[in-house]
């Protein structure tokens, strides 16, 4: 498994290179193209004015999609809602790398599985960091986040625990009115378990929330996403964009499909109905391929989506629509192959709300299986998370969610809870502590049923956080 990421992780790094020279030979932006702008964190404390443009405003774009027109398309965080930190943002930078955080912690927790005799006590001390490659340049940007794992279990020493995460991405201004870009996105977690940052992932400004994968397992998992996005401006309020895109996952340990891979396209079409909500419809396919057991598996999706900024720090999206799976089973000498097709409704529900001194989200997806599994079906997920900033140095925070698998092989389901506290000591540096529970049932071969319950005590160093950024 190692040596397959260094020969993904070379292919990338020659195609990344390959992609810079013809950009630069090949591609100069209009001379009134702005220039990318720079992607520093959010600041959620003080937000813009929702002031509204004197010229017609833009369309937005379709959901999942980045804007070619502005420059290269923005990367997010590895542990975050926002978009990466670019240019000089670390104390501990040599050129486009720097070291984004080091954290050292010290964990209890207690497992109760089934096949288990009684309850098993562990303690573990935790050592990590956070590392970037960033460069941008002309319409492209590369990043490559990693983040080296070493852990110390009952005394044994485990270092094969580092998680990965690679992206570039390069845009076209083909004319005025039409735009495309081009992106691929690696991720490896060498370990399907996850203790800490659990909870859902806010960032007001942007929209954006992202969910943890907490359910427990064994071995490694590997996925790689390509895809080309191409947007036509139909009017000043309106857009119609199609993406193609082509997704390959792989896991190892006990997980009994160890690939897949999947090919589809999506389109949509979204208007600007005022300078703070927007309205889009999309339609979506997708054939995907399992290595063994599972039948090819063809996912239709037609969907509604409304999103509304009532305040600078309030924000909605809802939407609806229709989910269909399509698979045919093999044939034999005796059993002629049957077709077998499943429907079930598509929907999303996001929220997020931030007040003086604190921030509340909330998201709910129901659609195609999501998770560090690889299954066919369709799953249900909440996530809900509060952050509360008790003093200038003090943050408490609280989280739970729920993932249910159905129409699935596998029809795996888990709950977890959190809660945290952090004291920084100083601008970039903090004590951190944290209580989680989770269970998960009927996981198949690669994810136990059973419940854990995990507390760590540490201390985080981040030297490129910002003065005054609690």
């Amino acid at each position: 498994m190692n040596h397959k990421i260094l020969r993904i992780m070379a292919a990338f790094a020659l195609l990344a290179g390959c992609l810079a020279q013809t950009t630069r030979a090949q591609q100069e932006p209009p001379s009134t193209q702005n220039p990318p702008p720079t992607q520093n964190p959010p600041n959620t404390d003080n937000p813009p004015k929702q002031d509204v443009p004197a010229n017609p405003p833009q369309a937005p774009l379709p959901p999942g999609v980045a804007d070619p027109s502005t420059g290269s398309p923005p990367i997010r965080t590895m542990n975050g809602a926002g978009p990466l930190p670019s240019g000089r943002v670390s104390q501990v930078q040599f050129g486009p790398i720097y070291l984004q955080s080091a954290e050292f912690l010290q964990l209890f927790d207690a497992i109760t599985a089934t096949g288990q005799t009684g309850t098993v006590w562990d303690y573990s001390s935790l050592f990590r960091a956070q590392i970037v490659f960033d460069h941008a340049f002309k319409n492209s940007h590369v990043a490559v986040q990693y983040q080296p794992r070493l852990m110390v279990i009952n005394g044994n020493v485990n270092v094969d625990t580092g998680n990965l995460n690679a992206e570039w991405s390069t845009s076209f201004h083909l004319t005025p009115r039409l735009n495309a870009s081009l992106t691929n996105s690696l991720s490896y977690f060498s370990r399907q378990g996850q203790f800490d940052n659990l909870d859902l992932m806010a960032d007001v400004t942007t929209g954006s929330l992202v969910q943890s994968n907490f359910l427990e397992g064994s071995g490694q998992f590997l996925t790689d996403r390509t895809e080309f996005a191409v947007v036509y401006q139909t009017s000043p309020r309106g857009r119609f964009g199609v993406t193609p895109y082509f997704e390959y996952q792989e896991s190892t340990g006990t997980q009994a499909i160890g690939q897949s891979l999947g090919y589809g396209a999506s389109a949509t079409y979204a208007y600007l109905l005022t300078p703070t909500s927007s309205a889009s419809v999309q339609y979506q396919v997708d054939d995907t391929h399992f290595s063994k057991f599972l039948p090819v598996t063809v996912y239709q999706t037609v969907s509604g989506t409304y999103a509304q900024q009532l305040t600078p720090t309030w924000r909605f999206a809802i939407g609806g629509g229709v989910s269909t799976s399509s698979s045919t089973a093999s044939s034999s000498t005796t059993t002629p192959s049957t077709r077998s097709t499943q429907v079930t409704e598509n929907a999303l529900f996001s929220l997020i709300k931030t007040f003086g001194h604190a921030t509340l989200a909330f998201n709910y997806y129901r659609g195609q299986a999501l998770g560090l599994q690889i299954t066919n079906g369709f799953a249900d997920r909440f996530d809900l998370s509060y952050v509360h900033r008790l003093s200038r140095r003090t943050e408490f925070d609280l989280g739970a969610g729920y993932y249910r698998e159905f129409l699935s092989a596998t029809n795996t389901s888990g709950f977890y809870a959190s809660a945290g506290t952090s004291y920084w000591l100083a601008d970039k540096v903090a004590v951190t502590s944290q209580y989680s529970y989770k269970k998960q049932e009927n996981g198949g071969l690669n994810y136990k049923t059973g419940k854990l319950q995990y507390i760590s005590v540490g201390i985080r160093w981040e030297p490129g956080r910002r003065p005054g950024d609690y």
